[in-house]
């Protein structure tokens, strides 16, 4: 496995409706993503705070293009 095929943690959120909306922003830009840590959260809520939210993972070689959208979607926001 090389570096670029690394799979990170992106971002982590304690809400799973806006961690589902910002891995469909970044799947409709191309970028491969999954959720982690949701089923767990879903059986035991308490667990939330203890494992650190929902997890959005991505490629590592991906992290800077993942940056830039939602970047743009916090601009067009304001």
């Amino acid at each position: 496995m090389s570096d670029n095929d690394k799979i990170i943690t992106f971002e982590s959120y304690y809400d799973p409706m806006l961690a589902h909306i910002i891995q469909t922003r970044l799947e409709d830009s191309g970028i491969s993503c999954f959720i982690a840590d949701e089923n767990t959260i879903g059986a035991q809520p308490f667990y939330n705070q203890a494992i650190g939210g929902i997890k959005i993972k991505i490629f590592e070689r991906d992290l800077e293009r993942a940056r830039e959208i939602l970047a743009e979607d916090n601009e067009l926001e304001e």
